[in-house]
């Protein structure tokens, strides 16, 4: 069914300097985090799903991921016409937006290589840097809500790795939609939450359970924990239909990208890529573990499939993580 969105002229665009926020005092950021096993958390009082922690280690496991992710794609932090959504223009200064921006280095980055863009980054806890570039700035906001840009005033939106952040998807669609201009741009990148090897090992044609069954049933353990708190986890390879059902955006197109998981490959720059990547898997998977200990599962139990993880990350030849390079452009 169609995104209902109004087609009506764009509301009156505030200028940057016009628009007045609170600034978050130094006394305020704790009411943002709760403690629970030594890892901070968002505050229970946060509307988001998203269940992983939001400390030091977690933030260093994305901006890891980020760094590698760059390497991956190109040395780009984009695909698709960014460039010519972004091109400087008369008139009021063009507006990215990155939703669940998390510590921000991707706004950042774009920032200084478009400073003609003004960026804002949300997310639903302080933990982006607080001396951003003159052309960014970073706000509290549920990306699950609806955002306080008026209609068709944004020229790009990119949403990477949000799948946990809402429980409903659609919702974003249906808010990038109403933001977007005319010929605007959506980029979305999702992980695929499930074991894959790469397309060239005849491994990928069978059934993980065959190859890696631990990591099958971490996963699906995952899979199972996230429907409790209302998570989908089929996201990242529906985007683009998503896109296409809304019936608000053409020029969509599904760009899929494998991140190795350990140093299976010749290649030394790939191999680079596999450790760091199974690195970022490793503290992924020991950032969830509380959660599959709240849910029931025992540490024995934890213990063993995890290590039967490890195992297959370390010798399983083939292995990758599936990313989901989404762009499209608002009809």
């Amino acid at each position: 069914m169609p995104v209902d969105v109004e087609e009506e002229e764009p509301d009156v665009q505030l200028g940057v300097e016009d628009i007045e926020l609170n600034e978050l005092g130094d006394s305020e950021f704790p009411l943002y985090f709760t403690e629970r096993n030594n890892r901070l958390y968002q505050a229970d009082t946060a509307t988001s799903p998203y269940p992983l922690p939001v400390d030091t280690p977690e933030n260093q496991r994305v901006n890891a991921l980020h760094k590698a992710l760059y390497q991956l794609i190109g040395r780009a932090n984009y695909i698709g016409p960014v460039a010519e959504v972004l091109a400087p223009q008369e008139g009021p200064r063009k507006i990215a937006i990155d939703l669940g921006c998390g510590t921000g280095q991707w706004v950042m980055e774009m920032a200084r290589e478009f400073p003609h863009v003004f960026f804002f980054g949300l997310d639903v806890v302080p933990i982006a840097t607080r001396y951003p570039e003159d052309n960014v700035q970073f706000e509290l906001h549920d990306i699950s809500e609806p955002m306080r840009w008026p209609n068709g005033s944004v020229d790009l939106i990119h949403a990477r790795s949000i799948f946990m952040t809402v429980r409903d998807y659609s919702v974003i669609i249906s808010e990038a939609a109403r933001l977007l201009k005319s010929g605007g741009m959506f980029l979305s990148g999702e992980w695929g939450p499930f074991p894959a090897f790469h397309p060239t090992f005849p491994q990928a044609m069978g059934d993980p359970r065959d190859y890696v069954p631990g990591l099958d049933r971490f996963y699906r353990l995952l899979h199972s924990v996230l429907a409790t708190r209302g998570i989908i986890h089929a996201v990242a390879s529906t985007v683009h239909q998503r896109l296409d059902v809304s019936g608000a955006f053409t020029d969509i197109h599904e760009h899929i990208f494998y991140m190795p998981i350990g140093t299976w490959s010749p290649d030394p720059g790939t191999q680079i890529l596999g450790k760091r990547n199974r690195a970022a898997l490793t503290k992924f998977m020991n950032s969830i573990r509380p959660i599959f200990v709240a849910a029931g599962e025992s540490e024995a139990d934890l213990e063993q499939l995890y290590n039967e993880c490890w195992t297959e990350m370390y010798g399983a030849s083939g292995l990758v993580s599936v990313y989901y390079l989404v762009p499209a452009r608002r009809i």
